[in-house]
């Protein structure tokens, strides 16, 4: 009996440095960042996923999102997941992205749903503004770099 819990936690302890979580979303960018770039509007955070993936939301006060930013850590070939995530989402608006060299490791703007995909080891970040006047590559590009120099 006591070799059999020696082996479970043995394999959790494996788990758990091989199948990691990304860190909360929440926790990679602050409120102060956010409106550095989103002139203030951003009021408070919420987490809308936690786990794998992980999304959290910057929030106006109206309750309105301002931005976005979910987070997945990939076990193997996080490129091919990048890959994958750009062809679903270039089927999916039948439009074509920007490939982007200052954001991870390789990572893409995609013009049509204002959305900023990008790589860092084995984590797959996403950032979307939904506040309008920040919708574009600047903006979501900063907040890439933020959150790709937290990252490992």
């Amino acid at each position: 009996m006591t070799g059999t819990i020696f082996r479970i936690a043995a394999l959790l302890a494996l788990c758990g440095s091989a199948c990691a979580a990304p860190p909360e979303a929440c926790s990679v960018v602050t409120l102060d960042e956010v409106n550095a770039i989103a002139a203030g509007a951003a009021v408070r955070t919420q987490v809308n996923k936690a786990g794998n993936p992980t999304e959290c939301a910057y929030i106006d006060a109206k309750k309105a999102a301002v931005l976005v930013v979910s987070m997945r850590e990939v076990q193997y070939a996080a490129e091919n997941e990048l890959q994958i995530e750009r062809e679903n989402l270039e089927k999916i608006y039948r439009g074509k992205v920007k490939w982007l060299a200052t954001v991870g490791e390789n990572g893409f703007w995609m013009p049509i749903n204002k959305q900023l995909v990008f790589r860092k080891g084995h984590t797959l970040v996403s950032v979307k503004f939904a506040r309008t006047a920040n919708q574009n590559e600047v903006d979501s590009a900063q907040i890439g770099r933020m959150v790709d120099a937290k990252l490992r």
